[in-house]
């Protein structure tokens, strides 16, 4: 399959709200995610703690996009080591923050990325932080287990951006980003829009890619 871009959106059939959304129609470049291939992708996801990263990073490059010519979908060593260091930003939120949070109704928490990822890189960037994401703040909230509820990302050249939705369970790791903001303004949190803020590797300091200017097109695409 040759096409550069994948959206995966929270409403998959909902044609007005494509366009609304300024979504191209699907074609030979621009493939529209199905409701299943979320579905999978989330169960994948939730079992990352029994099944270990190495076989999630088996399962989800080619879900995202299934017999890519484009895309890095064959996750060797190399790939996972430039994936473990491709640098994401957060932006963490309440449902509050977001207006159609209203549509999910045990959704009490989000999270907001944003990956600069390099060609041919972006499939197994997003799949790789996917995985680390959950299995890391599973160990770092004391084994405290939670699920992702849905999720939904615009991947291509230019990288990719997304949400992803979790309920009360989040709580604990939400907490600590509130925690680490308040303890370090200057660092953790966006100037403009006042949510925390971090970046990825987890033990790293926010870089160059917590630039004001990703968060605002990070929020301009998540609203």
């Amino acid at each position: 399959m040759s096409a550069h871009t994948y959206y995966l959106l929270f409403r998959p059939g909902a044609r007005r709200a494509q366009r609304s959304l300024d979504i191209p129609r699907e074609s030979a470049d621009v493939v529209l995610s199905s409701a299943d291939i979320r579905k999978n992708i989330i169960s994948i996801i939730n079992l990352v703690w029994d099944t270990g990263i190495a076989v999630g990073m088996q399962q989800l490059p080619n879900l995202i996009a299934p017999d890519s010519t484009i895309y890095c979908t064959d996750c060797g060593l190399s790939t996972i080591r430039h994936a473990k260091n491709t640098p994401v930003l957060f932006v963490w939120l309440k449902s509050m923050d977001i207006d159609f949070f209203s549509r999910f109704k045990s959704a009490r928490y989000a999270l907001a990325f944003f990956i600069p990822s390099e060609s041919p890189f972006q499939v197994a960037d997003l799949s790789f932080m996917l995985l680390r994401l959950q299995d890391f703040h599973i160990r770092d909230n004391d084994y405290h287990r939670f699920d992702l509820l849905s999720l939904c990302y615009e991947l291509g050249p230019n990288g990719v951006y997304g949400l992803l939705l979790y309920d009360e369970c989040f709580h604990p790791v939400f907490r600590k980003a509130v925690r680490q903001m308040r303890q370090n303004p200057e660092k953790y949190q966006s100037t403009q829009f006042k949510h925390p803020i971090s970046t990825w590797p987890p033990e790293s300091e926010p870089s160059s890619v917590a630039t004001d200017k990703n968060i605002r097109k990070l929020m301009v695409r998540i609203r």
